[in-house]
């Protein structure tokens, strides 16, 4: 299904809503843009891209509204990103939420994939139209900004707010109503999509993070992400994975010899599964600390060990990363 992007029939719950303040009816719309509209409401459903694009288009002239995308956006609710949307409320940061967002964003679609760059000033979450297998339309674009702003906003409350918006289509209203409804400077026709933040505030620690309940999305998110591949290199890569980590043989190449492929080849199949080596290697390395961590038959330095970390400093800066705690501060 990762072949064919789809998107999270879940995430139209919002447009529903949406619609029906503007009189419209949205079971009647998703008909015309050839979707079922009762997947709306079950659990896992996906829309195709193509058709939900559509549906986008459909709607937003319906409605009549330039600023079609942000009502949407606003309406949005953790839940509709589906484990993903738990992991950011319940991140140490606004950074470790963008991390998520950038592991885990192929639950809520698969059409393209968000990239964080990062510089000693600015974090900023990137989608780039080369990443992109269909242009979305503008309305849903406006959309997931919007909802992304929203939901954490709710992790971190005001150092959530961007520092800028970066949008690569026109403006279709005062540029003051933008700036009003996302809080933060908006710029328009740039070279790809961004939500920019100040580095120093995205990695301020939030109060209200709960690394237990981030690392249980992580599991939900990781677990749902390998079950939407046909594609069985994702399964098969971390069961090697299992097996090489406690012997610290973790070399990319010898998992693809492992697999009959080459090295480019298994990047490529993980690149369409919407994931990497690397996720894959710390996705695997950060279920297994906390499994060892929870059952106490070890030693930090034996999980170091069996984790195939060098050090047990080098673990504690990787456990760090994953959940916004050291291990000791976990186990206390």
């Amino acid at each position: 299904m990762l072949n064919t992007p789809t998107v999270l029939a879940i995430t139209a719950t919002p447009m529903k809503e949406a619609l029906a303040g503007y009189g419209l009816d949205f079971a009647v719309l998703a008909r015309r843009a050839g979707l079922d509209p009762a997947l709306v409401a079950t659990p896992h459903a996906r829309y195709p891209a193509a058709r939900i694009q559509r549906l986008w288009e459909l709607a937003a002239t319906e409605s009549g509204d330039p600023l079609f995308g942000f009502r949407v956006g606003s309406l949005t609710r953790p839940g509709v990103f589906h484990a993903l949307g738990l992991g950011i409320v319940s991140s140490g940061s606004v950074l470790e939420a963008l991390k998520r967002v950038e592991r885990y964003s192929s639950i809520v679609s698969t059409n393209g994939r968000l990239h964080l760059q990062e510089s000693d000033s600015e974090v900023a979450l990137v989608l780039r139209p080369e990443d992109m297998a269909i242009l979305p339309t503008i309305h849903s674009v406006d959309a997931t900004v919007v909802a992304l702003c929203r939901i954490l906003e709710q992790c971190a409350g005001p150092s959530a707010i961007p520092a800028k918006v970066v949008f690569m289509r026109p403006r279709l209203a005062p540029a003051e109503v933008y700036r009003e409804l996302l809080r933060c400077p908006v710029e328009f026709d740039g070279p790809h999509i961004a939500i920019v933040f100040g580095a120093a505030a995205a990695a301020r620690p939030v109060l209200s993070g709960n690394a237990d309940l981030a690392a249980e999305a992580d599991r939900l998110s990781q677990r749902y992400i390998d079950e939407l591949s046909p594609d069985p290199t994702v399964g098969r890569v971390r069961a090697l994975l299992l097996k090489a980590i406690p012997s610290g043989e973790l070399d990319q190449a010898g998992v693809a010899r492992s697999l009959n492929q080459s090295p480019s080849t298994l990047q490529r199949r993980l690149r369409k599964a919407g994931t990497s080596y690397q996720d894959l290697l710390d996705a695997t390395r950060r279920d297994l600390a906390l499994e060892y961590l929870k059952e106490g038959r070890h030693s930090l330095a034996d999980v170091s060990f069996l984790l195939g970390f060098s050090d047990q400093a080098s673990f504690t800066r990787a456990f760090r990363r994953w959940t916004g705690k050291t291990p000791r501060a976990f186990l206390s």
